[in-house]
């Protein structure tokens, strides 16, 4: 058995990789609805042991798997988020009480969002079923749901709090640190989901 000191060391050489993979391939902004799918694909690959050659080629395959629907789901969620930020501005400068409803919606939306990612990048099902799916989830695992909700919240407001310390952290594992505990705490969802229905992975 590898000793778990390199296991935990190789885990947080692969998030660090990984985290720079998936902001690189989400400079063009558009292709970064497919690299969170991707980048979400390879932690599935890692969690299982079965990322093979490395991480690096376990993204890229994944990105070039997911690519036309990853799109399509980053461009679909980022419009929302931007509509929403839209709306809090304003509620900020006409209407101040409405703020909390529109923060209480991007929670949703970002649990939403956890999900899609990682379904898409489990399943091979169409792009609406894969949101639907995402939706139910959200609410069916509402436990796993608001721990993976508490765990990002705490990690970003930290990071962002501290930022001195922070934005170093948030450059190597702002986005696959989070992912990875996401996974590992929907890994048992997955398995009764498939055990139940013998639904077809990717």
């Amino acid at each position: 058995m590898e000793n778990p000191i390199w296991q935990g060391l190789s885990i947080v050489a692969d998030m660090m990789a990984l985290n720079l993979l998936t902001l690189l391939c989400s400079l063009p902004v558009v292709t970064a609805g497919a690299a969170l799918t991707a980048m979400n694909g390879t932690v599935i690959r890692i969690l299982r042991g079965s990322e093979g050659s490395g991480v690096a080629r376990s993204f890229f395959s994944e990105f070039r798997q997911n690519l036309k629907n990853g799109i399509l789901l980053g461009l679909l969620l980022l419009t929302a988020a931007g509509l929403l930020c839209f709306d809090y501005l304003a509620a900020l400068a006409y209407v101040p009480s409405l703020r909390f409803g529109i923060a209480a919606i991007g929670v949703l939306l970002l649990a939403l969002a956890i999900y899609a990612f990682a379904l898409l990048a489990r399943y091979d099902r169409s792009l609406p079923g894969t949101l639907k799916n995402a939706a139910a989830l959200a609410v069916a695992y509402f436990p796993q749901t608001l721990g993976m909700l508490c765990f990002c919240a705490a990690f970003w407001l930290l990071c962002i709090t501290f930022i001195r310390w922070g934005a170093p952290i948030l450059f190597l594992f702002g986005l696959s640190l989070p992912c990875y505990v996401c996974i590992a705490l929907m890994k048992k969802m997955f398995n009764q989901l498939e055990k139940e229905d013998g639904t077809d992975e990717h």
